[in-house]
């Protein structure tokens, strides 16, 4: 039976001075809706008629097991080093206090929490320079100020998918064991480079071995060169980073013997190139849904995601920019965690 509202108290002991019986009592509260027992209400009538009291007794707090100044401590340590476990805080706490009374992990953890501190994952990003976090929040402001629309921009880049067949989670029933799921030792890989355009995408290109400027200008020929010529007859910017192979003196001169206009944004800037999000959602799709376990189903399963980036797809994928572009101004240039 839980605990009596206070207003329910002072019916019972109205109900009672008004001369109603203890089961009298209980049948008129349960016409009004109020679930009690005639032990409980024959309880706080003995206890009204001994204390004249209604109300619980207060229950005294339990000591503290670390006093003020030693919370103080954890909350300060873990300000400087967020890493740190509980049992390394209890060994701190022990090696600062030696006379202190021995505390459990569980009085750290949940000293911890109260103090707002939460276990969680760290979300990685990219390491950027000082030099270039300016140049960053310039940039921004910049395409805020223009109202950029990036209408007219190839998005480009090249990445990495290797064989990978499970994700990241996985569930078990009670009881059982983890499962174990094999990992090759050295998963066999592919490179592939593609663009993104608010018109469409690029052809995808896939490939094997060690990129060089030469054979990157050989890749751009065969797949950026007709995209521009089909999508972009009234002029184009083609995004690039600042790769070595992308910026050596071969390819600058293959780019403008052919026409292509490098638009060059910030360096070591991931987060303002939309195709980097694309390559995340196609590593989450072989991952979670082709579970490739040879080169041919990785190829074909590649295949069947790009197939999938109409106009639409890939719009959505560049208008991310315009949430992007205020978080990096307010993180003055840094990483925007996108």
């Amino acid at each position: 039976m839980p605990r009596l509202e206070v207003e329910t108290r002072r019916r019972v002991v109205m109900l009672c001075k008004a001369g109603y019986r203890v089961r009298s009592i209980k049948e008129r509260l349960t016409e009004e809706g109020i679930s009690v027992s005639e032990r409980s209400i024959y309880k706080l009538l003995e206890k009204e008629k001994t204390t004249g009291l209604i109300s619980d007794k207060e229950r005294p707090k339990p000591a503290k097991l670390l006093n003020d100044e030693q919370i103080q401590y954890v909350d300060d340590e873990l300000a400087k080093n967020d890493e740190l476990t509980a049992r390394r805080l209890r060994a701190m706490l022990e090696t600062k206090w030696p006379q202190m009374k021995s505390v459990s992990l569980t009085t750290i953890k949940r000293t911890r929490r109260r103090l707002g501190w939460l276990k969680s994952r760290p979300k990685y990003c990219q390491m950027i320079r000082e030099a270039n976090k300016e140049m960053r929040k310039q940039w921004c402001e910049k395409m805020i100020a223009d109202k950029e629309t990036f209408g007219d921009v190839i998005f480009s880049d090249e990445c990495t998918v290797q064989l990978d067949s499970h994700s990241k989670l996985c569930f078990r029933k009670i009881g059982q064991p983890r499962k174990l799921k094999p990992k090759p030792k050295h998963p066999f890989k592919v490179h592939v480079w593609a663009g993104i355009s608010v018109r469409g995408a690029t052809k995808l290109v896939i490939f094997t071995g060690i990129m060089t400027s030469i054979r990157y200008c050989e890749l751009l020929d065969a797949a950026l060169l007709p995209s521009i010529t089909s999508m972009f007859p009234d002029g184009h910017r083609f995004q690039q980073d600042n790769d070595p192979k992308h910026a050596s003196a071969y390819t600058r001169e293959f780019l403008q013997s052919k026409g292509v206009k490098w638009w060059k944004t910030p360096a070591e800037s991931p987060d303002l190139n939309p195709i980097e999000n694309v390559w995340a959602a196609l590593k989450a799709f072989l991952r979670d849904q082709v579970k490739p376990s040879n080169e041919a189903t990785l190829v074909q399963g590649i295949c069947t995601f790009w197939e999938t980036m109409k106009p639409a797809v890939c719009e959505k994928y560049i208008n991310h920019l315009h949430k992007v572009m205020p978080k990096v101004i307010a993180e003055n240039g840094g990483p925007s965690g996108y």
